[in-house]
């Protein structure tokens, strides 16, 4: 082929290129009055023609002047804690009248708190590191951490360890 056809040809499909991405971009939309497109959170697309069923079991619908893109509110993170361990003379006087057994695990030690006979409370105490706290606050016999301590139990990884 030669040189100068093959530029003609070249320089044909460049201009036929840029017509048609120019002709893309001038395109305006046939429905002027076309909808915005459905939220996330929306139920779907209903019809104009075709009234949306109402139905008793399904949950209210927010209303629609709502923004649907709005941030929602802040999760309450205060910490949960029962009257006994807000009032620390209380949480004393219950420790003062329990039975309380201490004994070693390994290097840890463990006190047991009871009242007539039930766990209501074991704090850990290992040799490094911060004690834990555990309660049993409703009766129910499963322990918790104790909630002055935060809503996050700390971690502790070996790094490195030589002998």
């Amino acid at each position: 082929m030669k040189p100068i056809l093959r530029t003609l040809v070249i320089a044909a499909l460049f201009a036929s290129a840029a017509s048609f991405s120019v002709g893309a971009a001038q395109k305006k939309p046939t429905d002027a009055n076309a909808a915005p497109p459905p939220g996330l959170d929306d139920p779907g697309v209903t019809s104009k023609e075709a009234a949306p069923v109402k139905d008793a079991t399904s949950a209210p619908v927010a209303p629609t002047d709502a923004d649907p893109l709005a941030p929602l509110p802040k999760p309450d993170a205060r910490l949960v804690r029962d009257k006994a361990s807000r009032d620390a003379s209380a949480n004393a006087q219950r420790i003062a009248d329990s039975e309380v057994t201490t004994r070693k695990e390994g290097d840890d030690t463990v006190e047991e708190y009871r009242q007539q006979g039930h766990v209501w409370m074991i704090k850990i105490v290992p040799q490094n590191g911060p004690s834990q706290t555990f309660f049993d606050n409703d009766g129910s016999g499963r322990l918790s951490r104790d909630p002055k301590a935060g809503p996050i139990s700390p971690v502790y990884y070996t790094l490195y360890e030589w002998k």
